[in-house]
C-alpha cells in the first residue's frame, strides 16, 4: 500500500490532459442521418456546469457551461472501440473516408467532434476542421483543426481553448501537439479561473513541455499577470504534473511592533511519496535572520513530523535562541501502539516573542512524553514516561514511568458489570521531595436497572492506594484503603405539547444520586498530582471532589437535580434543555487538600443551573451559573448568544465571570457579509474589571470569480497590563494557482464554528 504526504508546492494545475481517442483495433461507422448510433458505454454525462457548479468557492462566477458547448448524446456502446457518425459520407476512395456535417467521433466515454472529418484507414489518422469540440468528463476543448494517428497515440490540437470543469479553469493554446502517449507540447499557453473575457489574472507561457514518464511539466518564458499588469517573469519553470516536487512555496509578509517585519520564503524538498522537508529563511526586522524547518514521515505503521527553529543573535533579546518539537505515532501489532510527543524550547519567553499562535504564547509547561499503549473491546492499557520544561511557575512531578490498566464488561441491561481502573507511577523530580511511587486501585460493581420511564444504579467500588516514598519526613510507606458506595436514580416523564404551532414532546426528568465514603484522614500523604476541583453541574455526580488519586473525600451526601427538555417531533431537534441542582451534605468534609485548610463544615453546595436554548436552528443560547444562595451573589457565570445560518455567517456574544479569579470578560465576534463579494470580520475582548481591550480585531474581504483580497488589523495584549502589540496582514490570493498568506478567518485561531 503507497503512504503519500500531502502538500502542493505549486498551485499550478496541470493544463491538458491530452489523451484524447487514441485506440487499437477500432472500427469506423459512417451513419446516415437516418440511423441511429448506439450508446456508448457512459449512459449519462454530466455537462460543466453540472461539474463546476455547487461549490462555494466559485460562487461569484458566471455559469461555465455558457463558454463551451454540451457534448453530443451518445453513439457507441462497446468499451475500446472508437465509432464515427456524421450526417453523410461524401466519399471513400483509397482508404481515405471524407465525412460533412455533425461528425461525432466518440470512444470510451471521450467525444471529438466538428464540422468535416478525414479518416486515414491505413495511417489511422484521423483529421477534423470547423468548430471542432473534445468532451469529456474531467476537460472541454474547443479548436479550429485537429489531427489524430490512433496507433501511435499521437497528434495535434490547432487554437485550442480549453476548460477545467473541477478547477473551474479556462486557457487557450495556440497548438498542442502530443508526439507519443507521454510527451505532449504545447505553445503560446494561457490560463486563468477566470470566466473568459474577465482574465483579472493571466498565466501565460511561450512554450509548455509535459512529460507523463517523469511526471515533469517544463514552462518557457512564463509571465503572471494581475489586472493586465506583469508582475511575475520567470525564463524557466518546473513542476509537477501530479502530485509534489521539490521548489520555493509561496511567501508570506506581515508586520508588528514587537518583531518588526515579518518576511519568510519557504523551500519544500519533495524526498520521496511519503517523506518531505520544508527550510523557511525567515527575516525579522527588529530581531534578525531565522531558520525554520520541519521534516514529515508516513508509513504503513508510523506518522510524524520534526520541527526545529533557529534565530540567531536576537537583537531584542541578545542571545540565539531555538524551538524544537517532534511528533511521533507507530502501531507495530494489533492494538499496541506508541507516541512521543517532546518540545524544547531555548528559553521561557521563546512563545511569547516567536510563538506561531496565541495558545502558544501563554503555555506554561512544554510536555516531553513517550507512551505505549494498548486496547482491545474489554481492556486500555498505558505506559507512560513523562517531563516538563516549565516556562512559568514551579515544575510539576515527572512520571518515571506510568503505568495504568483500565477494564470493563461489556455493557447489558439488568445484568452485574465489572469494572477497574488501576494506576502505578514513579514520580520524581530534582527539587522537591518526597519522591516515589504510588499504586492505585479501583474495582467496582455495577447493576444497572432500567425500565422505559426510570434508572436505578448502585456501585459498589472499593479504592486502595499504597505509597513507597523516598526523603520523606513523615515516613516512607502509606496505604489507604476505602470503599465507595453509590446510588444513581432517575424517572423521565413526558407529554406532547404545542409551542407556535409546532408539535413539541416536553420531558421532566428528576435524579437522585446518593454517595457515601468514609473519612479516612489523608493529611500525611503527599501531593504529586491532585487538586480541587472546580465544581460544574455535570459534577454534581462525581464520586470524588478532587482531580487526582492523592485524595479521595469523604462523603455522606446526596445530590438532587432535575432536568427539562423540549424536542421538537418534527426534527427531532432539542430545543431547550434546562437542568438545575446542587448537594446536600449530612456530615462535614474533613479530608481537604492541605492540612491547614479548614473543614467544610456548609450543609450544602452551591446552586448550579445550565440553559441550552436552540429556539430557531442555527441559533443558541448557552447560560452556566453557579450560584451561592447564602451570599445571594453568583460565583461562576457564563453565558453565550451564537447565531451561524451558513459558512459566511456568524455573529456570537460571549460573557465570563468568575468571581473567586476575579475576572470579568466578554467576547464579541461578527463575521459577516456587508454586500456582494464583501466579508467583515470583527472581533473584541474586553477586560470589564480593568477597563481595557485585551483583542480587538477588524478585517476587510473582497472577493471576486477568481481571486480575493484580505485586509487585517490587530491590537492584542496577552493578559492585562500587558503592552498592546500591533499588527497588519494583506493577504492575496488567487484561486486554483496560489495563496500569500492565511485566509480572513485564521486570524481567529479556530475560534469560528464549524458549518454542518
Amino acid at each position: 500500500m503507497a503512504h503519500h504526504l500531502h502538500r502542493r508546492p505549486y498551485a499550478i494545475v496541470p493544463l491538458l490532459c491530452a489523451g484524447l481517442l487514441y485506440a487499437h483495433g477500432c472500427r469506423a461507422e459512417a451513419n446516415t442521418p437516418g440511423d441511429t448510433g448506439t450508446g456508448t458505454g457512459t449512459e449519462s454525462r454530466q455537462a460543466p456546469a453540472e461539474l463546476a457548479g455547487g461549490q462555494d468557492r466559485w460562487a461569484s462566477c458566471a455559469p461555465a457551461h455558457g463558454f463551451f458547448a454540451e457534448a453530443p448524446p451518445s453513439i457507441n456502446g462497446k468499451p475500446g472501440h472508437t465509432a464515427l457518425s456524421a450526417d453523410k459520407v461524401v466519399s471513400q476512395v483509397g482508404g481515405i473516408s471524407r465525412f460533412r456535417g455533425d461528425v461525432v467521433v466518440q470512444r470510451d466515454g471521450r467525444t471529438l467532434q466538428g464540422d468535416e472529418a478525414r479518416y486515414d484507414q491505413q495511417s489511422g489518422e484521423i483529421t477534423i476542421e470547423g468548430n471542432v469540440a473534445f468532451h469529456a468528463e474531467e476537460l472541454v476543448m474547443q479548436g479550429e483543426r485537429a489531427s489524430m494517428r490512433m496507433e501511435e497515440q499521437s497528434g495535434e490540437f490547432d487554437g485550442v481553448s480549453f476548460f477545467y470543469p473541477r478547477q473551474h479553469a479556462f486557457g487557450s493554446a495556440e497548438q498542442l501537439t502530443r508526439s507519443d502517449p507521454q510527451h505532449s507540447t504545447l505553445k503560446g499557453v494561457r490560463y486563468t479561473t477566470c470566466n473568459p473575457g474577465q482574465e483579472d489574472w493571466l498565466l501565460s507561457a511561450r512554450e509548455l513541455q509535459l512529460d507523463q514518464q517523469t511526471n515533469t511539466g517544463e514552462a518557457y518564458h512564463t509571465v503572471f499577470r494581475f489586472k493586465n499588469v506583469p508582475i511575475f517573469y520567470s525564463p524557466y519553470l518546473n513542476f509537477p504534473l501530479t502530485g509534489r516536487k521539490s521548489g520555493i512555496l509561496p511567501p508570506t509578509f506581515g508586520t508588528s511592533n514587537s518583531n518588526g517585519t515579518d518576511i519568510r520564503l519557504p523551500v519544500y524538498w519533495n524526498i520521496a511519496p511519503n517523506y518531505d522537508a520544508t527550510f523557511t529563511p525567515r527575516n525579522l526586522t527588529k530581531r534578525g535572520p531565522m531558520l525554520m524547518s520541519e521534516f514529515r514521515f508516513l508509513t504503513e505503521n508510523t506518522s510524524g513530523q520534526i520541527q526545529g527553529d533557529f534565530l540567531s543573535d536576537d537583537k531584542i533579546y541578545g542571545d540565539d535562541r531555538s524551538y524544537l518539537a517532534v511528533d511521533h505515532k507507530s502501531s507495530f501489532a494489533r492494538g499496541w501502539g506508541t507516541s512521543l510527543k517532546l518540545r524544547h524550547t531555548s528559553d521561557e519567553l521563546y512563545l511569547s516573542d516567536l510563538g506561531e499562535d496565541e495558545g502558544a504564547s501563554t503555555t506554561t509547561h512544554l510536555e516531553r512524553r513517550f507512551d505505549l499503549n494498548y486496547s482491545d473491546q474489554y481492556w486500555k492499557f498505558m505506559a507512560r514516561a513523562q517531563s516538563y520544561q516549565t516556562l512559568t511557575g514551579s515544575e510539576p512531578y515527572q512520571r518515571l514511568p506510568q503505568l495504568t490498566l483500565d477494564g470493563q464488561g461489556t455493557r447489558r441491561s439488568n445484568q452485574l458489570q465489572f469494572s477497574l481502573q488501576s494506576e502505578a507511577v514513579t514520580f520524581a523530580h530534582d527539587t522537591r521531595i518526597p519522591v516515589g511511587t504510588r499504586l492505585d486501585l479501583k474495582p467496582a460493581v455495577t447493576l444497572p436497572l432500567q425500565g422505559s420511564a426510570w434508572f436505578l444504579t448502585p456501585t459498589a467500588a472499593w479504592r486502595y492506594t499504597d505509597y513507597s516514598l523516598d526523603d520523606n519526613p513523615q515516613g516512607d510507606s502509606y496505604t489507604r484503603s476505602l470503599p465507595i458506595l453509590s446510588l444513581d436514580s432517575g424517572l423521565f416523564f413526558d407529554r406532547e405539547t404545542s409551542i407556535a404551532g409546532r408539535a413539541m414532546t416536553h420531558t421532566l426528568e428528576p435524579r437522585l444520586f446518593y454517595l457515601s465514603v468514609p473519612y479516612e484522614d489523608q493529611d500525611a500523604l503527599p501531593l504529586f498530582d491532585t487538586g480541587n476541583s472546580d465544581l460544574s453541574f455535570s459534577q454534581l455526580f462525581h464520586d470524588n471532589r478532587f482531580n487526582g488519586a492523592d485524595r479521595q473525600s469523604d462523603a455522606e451526601q446526596l445530590t438532587t437535580a432535575l432536568t427539562t427538555r423540549l424536542l421538537d417531533d418534527t426534527s427531532g431537534t432539542e430545543r431547550l434543555r434546562a437542568s438545575i441542582g446542587r448537594i446536600y451534605y449530612f456530615t462535614d468534609r474533613q479530608v481537604t487538600l492541605y492540612a491547614s485548610d479548614p473543614v467544610d463544615t456548609a450543609p450544602h453546595s452551591d446552586l448550579f443551573a445550565e440553559l441550552e436554548l436552540q429556539p430557531v436552528d442555527r441559533l443558541s443560547i448557552g447560560l452556566d451559573v453557579r450560584y451561592d444562595t447564602e451570599l445571594a451573589r453568583d460565583e461562576q457565570l457564563n453565558g453565550h448568544i451564537r447565531y451561524r445560518p451558513d459558512a459566511k455567517r456568524q455573529l456570537s456574544l460571549d460573557y465570563r465571570f468568575d468571581e473567586a479569579a476575579q475576572l470579568r470578560q466578554t467576547d464579541a465576534l461578527l463575521f459577516w457579509p456587508m454586500a456582494r463579494q464583501w466579508q467583515f470580520l470583527g472581533r473584541w475582548r474586553y477586560d470589564l474589571d480593568n477597563e481595557e481591550n485585551l483583542d480587538l480585531l477588524g478585517g476587510v474581504e473582497y472577493e471576486s470569480c477568481c481571486w480575493s483580497v484580505r485586509l487585517l488589523g490587530r491590537n492584542h495584549r496577552l493578559s492585562s497590563g500587558d503592552d498592546i502589540d500591533h499588527s497588519i496582514y494583506l493577504t492575496f490570493e488567487f484561486k486554483g494557482l496560489a495563496s500569500l498568506g492565511a485566509r480572513l478567518e485564521d486570524a481567529l485561531g479556530g475560534d469560528l464554528l464549524t458549518y454542518e
